[in-house]
């Protein structure tokens, strides 16, 4: 187990190794360049040098450095290995998790243990799943077990032996391993929940079961999940079986959203067109919203999927800065109140520098809820919202909404404070708790002012802004990102 500290000294050495192992002096410095890594003089071999470059460089540019080696090295003389990719990521998961292992020890071992015998009878053959799924070469397993006819492992070493030997060791049998004693060797005990998570979704994955035994191990691995409070939960499919991912049991709410209408200027007239499937139509006013129709991983929608998204909708490339400014202005578009607009700006001011890639969209406007039928054709209403003022989609399903309140909140249509108004909106922020979403309302007041002529940003509106955001995202898992910056 890391702890961050140590986790970003691996990322240093491996970083460093990695540039010295691959390149040459003529190749190292462009790789540098393009990597962002301070240049330093220091006299001596290529691996002297590069750990003296990674040690100066901050722990944010370590981080970033990793992330971009993970996506695309850009030395043209070889590649990064697996085993060195996989160090790089793990440091990132410790990191990410701020050296924090969820998952238990004993968890683990009981799901090891579980596969004890096991027969797959599947797609793949026991050992055919533990040479794919594995990362031997990161964890120093010397070699990998054979698998008997029974299920059980055996020592490969003592297999080989026993064959080269044939004549002479007809006595001998080869000598047994428990699954649990494999996985001992394999250091465990010392992956990042996320690595362990790969492995068993990758256990339970259609490509490698079929279906009878997919939900007999599903039942039984769940089962033992649920002690350290997390599941498998299906989220896609696959040839028809579902494709299961271990989330974490919050409260947040179930499934991955299908479709997301948002940034609603006037509401949208929609219809069913498969009932079955849920898909849906606007026949009019398509031109007044967005719909958000590619189901984002683990629940977590970033800005940069959505401007991905929004690039291909509009037949742009992905980096168009043309095209990212007209998507912003769109979204700007549909706010409804200088309040609105306060709080979106400082989000994306604030938060944009810091988290970059991974700033989680704040969606605008967007309908939670859905009557086709408008106030006045309902003799009594069914939703009493529909609409929400910002929604935010995090991993393991947690759905952030956030409410600006003006007066209209709280007040009849004369202006005159409402306890009915009020009773009614609290009574429905309970609902959605209970449906898993966290709800956060800020008073417009918190934000803007009225100085007689329009409403304008009060000075303390950013730091409002920024604390909360800061307050949610480490809650969320967020924080080890955020501290190594000063707060705005």
């Amino acid at each position: 187990m890391l702890n961050v500290q140590q986790a970003l000294e691996n990322l240093r050495d491996t970083i460093a190794e990695v540039i010295a192992d691959l390149e040459v002096w003529n190749t190292l410095h462009e790789v540098q360049d393009t990597l962002g890594l301070p240049k330093v003089e220091v006299y001596g071999g290529k691996h002297k040098y590069l750990r003296q470059v990674t040690a100066v460089a901050s722990d944010d540019t370590i981080i970033r450095v990793a992330k971009q080696m993970l996506i695309s090295y850009p030395g043209t003389r070889a590649q990064p290995s697996d085993a060195n990719l996989q160090l790089l990521q793990d440091a990132l998961w410790w990191i990410e998790s701020r050296g924090i292992q969820q998952i238990s020890n004993t968890c683990r071992y009981r799901i090891v243990e579980s596969l004890e015998g096991t027969r797959f009878w599947g797609r793949l053959t026991l050992r055919e799943f533990l040479a794919s799924a594995i990362p031997t070469s990161v964890y120093g397993c010397s070699s990998m077990p054979e698998v008997g006819e029974d299920g059980y492992l055996y020592n490969t070493a003592f297999t080989a032996f026993a064959l080269f030997f044939r004549e002479k060791s007809q006595q001998i049998k080869p000598s047994p391993i428990s699954v649990a004693q494999y996985f001992r060797e394999l250091k465990l005990t010392e992956w990042p929940d996320q690595r362990f998570c790969i492995l068993v979704e990758r256990l339970v994955h259609p490509e490698v079961q079929l279906a009878q035994n997919q939900r007999v191990l599903v039942e039984r691995l769940d089962e033992l999940l649920q002690q350290d409070d997390f599941e498998l939960r299906a989220e896609g499919s696959q040839a028809g079986l579902p494709v299961y991912k271990v989330r974490k049991r919050a409260t947040g709410a179930y499934g991955v959203p299908k479709y997301i209408i948002f940034a609603a200027t006037l509401k949208p007239d929609i219809v069913i067109d498969d009932a079955l499937d849920m898909n849906i139509r606007i026949v009019q006013h398509e031109d007044k919203c967005l719909v958000y129709d590619q189901p984002p991983p683990a629940g977590n929608l970033t800005w940069t999927m959505l401007v991905e998204w929004w690039c291909k909708q509009t037949k742009k490339p992905s980096n168009d800065a043309e095209a990212r400014s007209e998507f912003g202005k769109r979204l700007q578009a549909s706010l409804q109140s200088e309040a609105e607009r306060v709080f979106f700006a400082n989000y994306f001011r604030v938060f944009k520098p810091i988290l970059e890639e991974n700033l989680p969209a704040l969606l605008p406007q967007v309908y939670l809820h859905y009557d086709p039928r408008s106030r006045g054709e309902r003799s009594k209403q069914v939703l009493v919202r529909q609409r929400m003022d910002f929604l935010i989609l995090l991993a393991n399903a947690a759905r952030i909404v956030i409410e600006i309140d003006g007066i209209q909140h709280y007040s009849d249509d004369n202006g005159r404070a409402s306890p009915s108004r009020y009773a009614e909106m609290v009574a429905e922020d309970r609902r959605i708790r209970n449906l898993g979403y966290e709800v956060y309302r800020f008073g417009g007041a918190e934000i803007v002012a009225w100085n007689g002529e329009k409403f304008v940003a009060l000075d303390t509106a950013k730091e409002t802004i920024t604390s909360f955001f800061q307050e949610l995202f480490t809650r969320h898992g967020i924080k080890a990102v955020l501290e190594s910056h000063s707060k705005p």
